[in-house]
């Protein structure tokens, strides 16, 4: 039990704070007001990411551009979607409990009956996404605990020029693959790409995936791939997709600060009702040391850069 606390993110007690929003409705719940107070805690990731440094990431982010992500964060919060989005994500977090009360799926205990390629070719990097709590892409989400943010970086940075349009994002519009076979259980498409750069994060989102694709692999085992380029989404539901099969494009729809891929796993089709699974792909590389070494299966660690083979 220490152990789970210990490892706790208090942001996410911030959505708690949707429980407020019946009492500002509905003048009888009024005593639900005091609820709003929780979303004060998702200003705990403001401060300690402004008192901590970030030389162990593959890009460098300024305090500038975590306060542009923190403050236009806090802006969505006047956006209905965001805010059925987060109650979704609070009552999902309570179903997830409920069915794993034996444990999460960790690497410790589950073994993936899928074996997944990376959902893209040549060499992209994961800024965020691990199997530990320390480089967990959002340790908190449990839908996303063994999610990966994955772009393309060259010479340090994952653009050219000053960053300032979605073209010169070196991911921007590259092929988004299926990693592995399966049937196509939800697509969409529609969703702009969010204009807005620099750490910025779009206030008028109507999804937090943007444009994205969900395949069913097993029974138990969903991927997901989100954040897709408008218009570029290449399968529909019900369809059958083969591993390496182009299902859409890099973009930057939906609750996205830059062009970039998030990709994770989890036990049920539903967004917010399934549980983050640890991914281990297989036949690719990992750069070291200026070189490559080939793997044939393991977990993609934050700031691996990796590829295909």
């Amino acid at each position: 039990m220490y152990r789970r606390l210990r490892g706790f993110d208090l942001s996410t007690l911030g959505y708690l704070g949707t429980l407020s929003v019946p009492g500002y409705l509905y003048e009888p719940l009024s005593v639900l007001r005091l609820f709003a107070l929780f979303f004060l805690f998702w200003f705990w990731p403001v401060v300690r990411g402004l008192s901590h440094d970030t030389e162990d990431s593959s890009l460098t982010f300024d305090r500038g551009t975590k306060l542009h992500f923190w403050a236009s964060t806090l802006l969505t919060l006047l956006n209905p979607f965001v805010l059925v989005a987060s109650i979704n994500q609070l009552t999902g977090h309570l179903a997830i409990y409920a069915r794993h009360r034996d444990g999460l799926p960790s690497p410790e205990n589950y073994e993936s009956e899928t074996r997944f390629s990376l959902p893209f070719s040549g060499r992209w990097t994961a800024i965020n996404g691990g199997p530990t709590e320390e480089t967990s892409h959002s340790w908190g989400v449990l839908t996303q605990r063994y999610a990966y943010d994955f772009v393309v970086i060259e010479d340090g940075t994952s653009h050219a020029g000053m960053g300032t349009r979605l073209e010169e994002y070196y991911c921007f519009d590259e092929p988004i693959l299926a990693p592995a076979d399966g049937e196509v259980i939800a697509a969409s498409d529609g969703h702009r790409d969010s204009p807005y750069l620099g750490g910025w994060v779009d206030p008028f989102q109507r999804d937090l995936r943007g444009n994205y694709v969900t395949i069913r692999h097993t029974d138990e085992e969903y991927s997901v791939l989100a954040h897709l380029k408008k218009g570029s989404v290449a399968v529909r539901e019900g369809e059958r997709v083969e591993r390496g099969q182009s299902v859409g494009r890099c973009g930057n729809s939906g609750n996205s600060t830059e062009p970039h891929l998030h990709f994770h796993v989890q036990d049920r089709p539903e967004f917010f009702l399934g549980a983050g699974l640890p991914v281990e792909f297989v036949d690719y590389a990992v750069e070291s040391d200026g070189g490559s070494e080939r793997r044939e299966t393991g977990f993609v660690e934050r700031n691996q850069t990796v590829e295909s083979v």
